[in-house]
């Protein structure tokens, strides 16, 4: 009898696909029936749920699958996969795996483009498809961000957790009064009076405050991190904010990311109701930019020196970047000892009021 040829399946949904009707039960039965009526036999399925097509990086089944035709393990000789665009809507990435594979031995079949590339003209056909889907992919970007940006024009949340303060109530903020009476002393206190985002945080756990935990924020106490993001968030003064963050294409890399501030943004006003008053909120805004000038801690100190490495060292405990400290000690006949500098962690003990 002869032996059966081995297969690999593969699917992959992202969010906005699911919603098109390809589910990973309905890539799954396609394919097995592909298999059936081809008489393959089925050896490893590999899949990766709510995971984009971008590049094949963040994607572990699909790696594991990779490695494991790298191995040999089963002898398999296809991968099937639904539509090509379940295997990668990055061109590059489609056509160097494939080369991975075909140098192991393995062909590549799309189920539902008819496309095998051990054949003469599939190859070709997976290097077309695979630039149309590259395209299609950035247009369904596009297409979605256009959506958000008119949702925060009209003023409306844009998805995610609600902001410390707020509850989501059928996908609108409505004030969250055990959590927003934090958020006005805070905006009070650092108004005010003289005190700091450190001084807050010390003032907060002294009078008792303690943090509601909830998703995306487990710790008890409120850290100057938090009390500066509260400060900057115009959410508390009525206004929905969109594009404060911005993810960027890392220069010279082909698929590496990073998440930049963006100086001018969209902000516009929301239909919640505003925890703080506008004028409260412009105020702490002004006195954190003036404050950030004033303590920039890559300027030159006063003896000339520069802080080259505050943007460089990082704490080996927290991964906080270290910034520049100088301790000046005065002696009892009123000059001071040789001063020496030195890198500190900011999440140094104090900074929540903890020991």
């Amino acid at each position: 009898m002869k032996e059966k040829i081995k297969v690999y399946i593969y699917t992959r949904v992202s969010t906005a696909i699911q919603v098109d009707g390809f589910s990973l039960e309905a890539q799954k039965t396609k394919m097995k029936a592909f298999a059936d009526y081809n008489g393959y036999e089925i050896v490893g399925e590999y899949e990766d749920a709510g995971k984009s097509g971008k590049s094949i990086e963040g994607r572990p089944a699909f790696n594991q699958m990779i490695e494991d035709i790298k191995s040999g393990k089963d002898g398999v000789s296809f991968v099937l996969v639904f539509k090509l665009s379940r295997f990668a809507r990055n061109a590059a990435d489609v056509l160097s795996t494939l080369q991975t594979m075909q140098d192991f031995g393995v062909n590549l079949i799309c189920v539902e483009d008819n496309i095998d590339s051990s054949k003469d003209a599939g190859k070709l056909m997976i290097s077309v498809l695979s630039a149309v889907a590259e395209i299609e992919r950035d247009n369904i970007r596009v297409q979605t961000m256009e959506g958000r940006i008119q949702k925060a024009r009209d003023g409306k949340w844009n998805g995610g957790f609600a902001p410390y303060g707020y509850k989501l109530v059928n996908g609108k903020l409505e004030i969250e009064e055990n959590e927003a009476e934090v958020i006005r002393v805070i905006y009070d206190k650092y108004v005010n009076t003289q005190l700091g985002l450190t001084g807050i945080a010390k003032y907060l756990k002294t009078h008792g405050y303690k943090k509601v935990v909830r998703q995306n924020g487990k710790k008890e106490y409120f850290t100057d991190k938090f009390i500066k993001a509260v400060l900057m968030n115009p959410v508390y003064s009525g206004k929905i904010a969109f594009g404060r963050r911005k993810t960027e294409k890392v220069h010279g890399t082909r698929n590496e990311y990073k998440m930049t501030r963006q100086k001018e943004f969209l902000i516009a006003p929301g239909i919640h109701e505003a925890i703080v008053s506008e004028e409260a909120w412009l105020a702490a805004k002004t006195k954190i930019e003036k404050q950030k000038h004033t303590y920039s801690r890559n300027v030159e100190c006063k003896s000339g020196r520069s802080h080259l490495l505050s943007s460089i060292l990082k704490c080996p405990s927290c991964g906080a970047s270290l910034y520049h400290n100088v301790n000046r000690k005065k002696k009892s006949d009123g000059t001071f000892y040789k001063e020496y500098r030195y890198y500190a962690c900011k999440h140094r003990t104090g900074v929540t009021g903890t020991e």
